[in-house]
C-alpha cells in the first residue's frame, strides 16, 4: 500500500544529537475518518499518533508503545497503539468536543479539550516478559509538550519535540508531522537540543510543514541553519493499521467468563464486539456464542 507518510531517523552534526521526524498526515486523517473526530479532537489524535511513532523508534528492538493521554478535559482519555515498523492507530473517548478554531493561523491550543490536570502514560514492550512502564504528569495539556516533559522527566533524556496538526476551515486535517530532538547518552548536546526546542515553540515546524513535500526537506526547514544540517539514516513508512480481528473479537468474549456469556445467550441471544481503534464491528449469533459458551466449559472441566 503507497504511502506518503514517513518517519526518519538521523543525527546532528558532530553526532552529538539524534533526529527523529515523522509525517502523519494519512495516518491522522484516516483515525480522525474513523472516529468522526475533526477540530480539536482531530489535532490531538494527529499529535498523539505522530509523538506515538516517534516514541516508538528510540530502541534498536522491535518496538510496540503504547501512549495514553489521561486528562480531566471534555475530550477524555486518548489511547496510541504504535509500533517500530511505522504503524499506528489510536482513539479517543469523546470525539465529538468541538472547539472553535483559532484565526490568522495561531496554533490551535487544546489543553480546553484535553485538560491541564491529568497523566501521561507509556508502555513499552519490547517482546520480553516485562514491559517498561513510566508516567508523568500533565504540563500543559497540549500533548506534544507533555511527551516531551515525560521523555525529560521519567526517561531522564534531554529531549525537544514538537507535533503540529493543520486543519482546514472544516475542521479537516490538511497536515500532521512531529520533529524528535534529543541528546545522546554521554553528549554535550544540551545548547542544541534547548535551541530545537526553542525553534519548535516558535512555530518552525508548521512553517515547515506548510512547503516541505517530504520528511528530509521538513527536516531541514525545521531545524534551521543554525543547527546545521541533519545526516538521515534510514526512512520507513508509516500506515494506520489496527490488528483487531474476528479471532480476537471472540477472545474478548471469553474474557468475560462463562457466567456472563451465558447470561448473553439468555437474554439477547447475540452480542457484537466494537474495536475501539478503528471502529469495526464483529457480530456474533447465538451459535456463535454456545460455542464460545461450550469451550469455556470444557476449559474448566465443567459438562458442557
Amino acid at each position: 500500500m503507497e504511502t506518503r507518510d514517513h518517519i526518519t531517523r538521523g543525527l546532528l552534526e558532530g553526532g552529538a544529537a539524534r533526529v527523529v521526524a515523522v509525517t502523519a498526515t494519512d495516518v491522522a486523517r484516516e483515525a480522525a475518518r474513523r472516529h468522526d473526530a475533526s477540530g480539536a479532537a482531530a489535532v490531538a489524535l494527529a499529535r498523539g499518533l505522530t509523538a506515538g511513532l516517534m516514541l516508538a523508534t528510540l530502541t534498536k528492538d522491535e518496538e510496540r508503545v503504547t501512549l495514553q493521554v489521561l486528562g480531566d478535559g471534555p475530550l477524555g482519555t486518548l489511547t496510541v497503539d504504535a509500533t517500530a515498523a511505522g504503524t499506528a492507530r489510536a482513539y479517543v473517548k469523546n470525539p465529538a468536543v468541538r472547539l472553535a478554531q483559532p484565526a490568522g493561523g495561531a496554533r490551535f491550543e487544546i489543553a480546553p479539550a484535553v485538560g491541564r490536570s491529568g497523566l501521561i502514560s507509556v508502555v513499552r514492550d519490547v517482546g520480553l516478559r516485562d514491559n517498561f512502564r513510566g508516567q508523568t504528569s500533565l504540563m500543559t495539556g497540549e500533548i506534544d509538550e507533555d511527551v516531551e516533559h515525560y521523555l525529560n522527566v521519567s526517561e531522564q533524556i534531554e529531549s525537544a519535540l514538537g507535533c503540529e496538526a493543520l486543519l482546514d476551515p472544516a475542521g479537516d486535517v490538511v497536515s500532521a508531522a512531529g520533529l524528535l530532538v534529543q541528546a545522546l547518552p554521554g553528549s554535550q548536546a544540551a545548547g542544541q537540543v534547548r535551541a530545537a526546542r526553542a525553534r519548535l515553540r516558535a512555530g518552525a515546524l508548521a512553517g515547515a510543514m506548510a512547503g516541505a513535500d517530504d520528511v528530509a526537506k521538513l527536516v531541514a526547514a525545521t531545524l534551521g541553519p543554525e543547527l546545521g544540517p541533519a545526516q538521515l539514516l534510514d526512512l520507513r513508512p508509516v500506515t494506520f493499521r489496527c490488528p483487531c480481528s474476528r479471532t480476537r473479537a471472540g477472545a474478548s468474549l471469553a474474557l468475560l467468563g462463562q457466567a456472563e456469556v451465558a447470561q448473553m445467550l439468555v437474554e439477547d441471544g447475540r452480542a457484537e464486539v466494537t474495536c475501539n481503534f478503528c471502529r469495526a464491528r464483529y457480530e456474533f449469533s447465538a451459535e456463535d456464542l454456545e460455542l464460545i459458551r461450550r469451550e469455556l466449559d470444557r476449559s474448566a472441566g465443567l459438562p458442557s
